[in-house]
Formats: C-alpha cells, sequence, structure tokens
C-alpha cells in the first residue's frame, strides 16, 4: 500500500485534502467495486462525494447504507452530466479533487501518489496517469493512449497540442485552479471530460506520473454506449475545435455567448457504438503490442479475444491472420 502523504507531512502544516467526485446514476453492481476502489486507498483526508443522479436501482440505498463517515451523497439535479459535476465542485471541500465513476474504480495506492506530486510540485494545477480499461467482468482489456514513461514530466503542451494522454478521470486538480478555467460546460452532454482537460492544461502544468490511475470499465450501459454514436464523435470533435479557437482568438463560442446548433441525425447516425465492438478494437491495440514486443503466443491469444468479443469486427480476423504468418523483424 502507498505510504499516507499526511504521515510526512511537516509539524503545524495542514496535509492536503481531497474530494473524489463521483457522479452516479443507476450503475448496479459496479458501485460497490467503485466506492470500495476509493475508500481503501489508506488516504486520511478523504471526502467521496456522490452526486445520485437519480439512481432508480438501490445504488444509493447500498452507498447510504454503508455508514461511512467519509462518504457525502447529494442530490443532483438531474439535468446531464456537465451539472452533476458541477453540483459536486460546488460541494467539494478538498484542496484536490478528483473523479471516479460510478462503474470504474482506482487501482491502489493512487491518490496518495498523486497527492505526493503535487505536494512536491506547487507550481502545477494537476497530475495525471494511465489508464487500463476492463470488460463487464473486470477482465483487463488493454491500455490505451500512448503516454510519456518519466515521471514527472509536464503534459500540459500535449494537451493543448489536443494530444489526450489519458482519461479524465486519471486526473488529480488542485480546486483553486476551477476561478481561472470555470466549470463544467453544460452544452457537452458528453465529452464534456475532455473540454475540461483542454481547458485545465492551459492554466498551467500538468504532470505525469507513470503507474497506472484509473480502471475504465467497457459496458453497454454506460453513457458511451447509450448515446448516438455520431453525437459523440461530434462533440469531441466540437472540443477540439473549440480548443483551436481558443488558442487563436482568446476565446471560443460558448465563451462568446454564441449558439452551436446540433447535428441532425437519422438512420444509421442514431446507433450507439457496442461496447464488444470497443472491446474488440482495444484487444486488436494490444495484439499488435504484444506482437512487436516479440510475443507471438500472446499476440495471436489476445487477437483471438477480439474475435470472439466482436465476431462480425473484420479488423480482428484481420489481425488473427497476420500476427499469425507475418514474420518478426
Amino acid at each position: 500500500m502507498a505510504s499516507d502523504p499526511s504521515r510526512g507531512a511537516a509539524p503545524g502544516v495542514r496535509p492536503m485534502r481531497v474530494t473524489v467526485l463521483m457522479p452516479m446514476r443507476n450503475p448496479g453492481r459496479f458501485v460497490e467495486d467503485a466506492v470500495r476502489s476509493i475508500l481503501d486507498q489508506g488516504v486520511a483526508e478523504l471526502e467521496l462525494l456522490v452526486i445520485d443522479d437519480g439512481s432508480t436501482d438501490g445504488s444509493r440505498e447500498y452507498v447510504e447504507g454503508l455508514g461511512d463517515p467519509r462518504i457525502h451523497v447529494v442530490e443532483g439535479p438531474r439535468s446531464g452530466i456537465s451539472a452533476c459535476m458541477n453540483r459536486g465542485l460546488e460541494l467539494a471541500g478538498g484542496d484536490v479533487v478528483m473523479r471516479c465513476d460510478s462503474d470504474d474504480a482506482y487501482p491502489p495506492g493512487r491518490i496518495a501518489r498523486q497527492l505526493e506530486f503535487l505536494e512536491r510540485h506547487p507550481d502545477f494545477v494537476g497530475v495525471c496517469g494511465p489508464f487500463s480499461v476492463t470488460g463487464p467482468d473486470g477482465e483487463h482489456v488493454g491500455s490505451p493512449r500512448i503516454a510519456p514513461q518519466s515521471a514527472g514530466d509536464d503534459v500540459s503542451g500535449d494537451i493543448l497540442a489536443s494530444k489526450l494522454r489519458t482519461h479524465l478521470c486519471a486526473f488529480a486538480f488542485r480546486r483553486d485552479v476551477l476561478p481561472r478555467i470555470g466549470l463544467f460546460r453544460p452544452f457537452f452532454k458528453t465529452a464534456e471530460d475532455i473540454d475540461f482537460q483542454l481547458r485545465l492544461a492551459a492554466a498551467g502544468p500538468v504532470g505525469f506520473l507513470p503507474a497506472t490511475a484509473y480502471v475504465y470499465r467497457l459496458h453497454d450501459a454506460s453513457i458511451t454506449h447509450t448515446q448516438a454514436s455520431a453525437l459523440r464523435q461530434f462533440f469531441e470533435a466540437t472540443a477540439y475545435a473549440m480548443a483551436r479557437e481558443r488558442a487563436a482568438t482568446g476565446s471560443d463560442a460558448l465563451m462568446r455567448g454564441e449558439t452551436v446548433a446540433l447535428p441532425e441525425l437519422s438512420g444509421g447516425a442514431q446507433r450507439p457504438d457496442r461496447s464488444a465492438r470497443q472491446i474488440s478494437q482495444l484487444l486488436v491495440g494490444e495484439a499488435w503490442r504484444r506482437f512487436l514486443a516479440k510475443d507471438r503466443t500472446g499476440a495471436l491469444h489476445t487477437a483471438w479475444r477480439a474475435v470472439v468479443a466482436s465476431p462480425g469486427h473484420a479488423e480482428a480476423w484481420r489481425s488473427l491472420l497476420l500476427v499469425g504468418i507475418k514474420p518478426h523483424r
């Protein structure tokens, strides 16, 4: 277990307090792992603020029934993920804020590592790390997005160049940066996390620690896999476009109060992406990483898992064939 940063605090210096925001709406059986992964971090100055946005599956009753004084459950506004997160930010009491979705989890020691970094780097507005992806039952799928390998690297320049290295839930950021960057923007029904990262990086250095900082669970009930894929892609593209606009002019359309029209969806554009296809795509990437590391057996096994996850995914079948016959260089 990672050390508690409060134990090394100088006499008379209050240890940094962390608030973990957990937006929650019907996470089902996944909420137990999510909450336990936070409470078991071994950090003394911890607040888990659960913003329940209208759960009807018993998850709120489960969290409240734990009776842990570190947990505070509040009513969400029920008007989207951005509004839900903003409700949490308004109530957060920590010097440092993190996010954990109620169907995901933190790996052991994550909070202590990030708090220690921010203690040592008072000029950094935040710190992040890579994340891993699991399937619905916790099976490892992959670790997407290539990230720097040197501890302490400032990745704010990469983020501002739209080269996001990780998920927002793998970040810790200082609460006192919010007056400079603002809250989450309700326009973004999804990709609110990408938009927030892009604005955070403009406020100062963002550190990087190479240890896995988040475990993201893929399943069909998540927001990502219930929203139309074309709409999800629109919000992501808009977040990046607005970042470029801010870099060029100092503001974006939302900051100027302009109306941004949503795309009209019809036919297949209204269909969400299935988690099985995304799992298959991640496994294809993992298979090729294993192949390049000269682990043909592992590559074949992973490529076969990609086929099993989504038998209709042509790229999975192609990868299975190629890693089986392609010579190593």
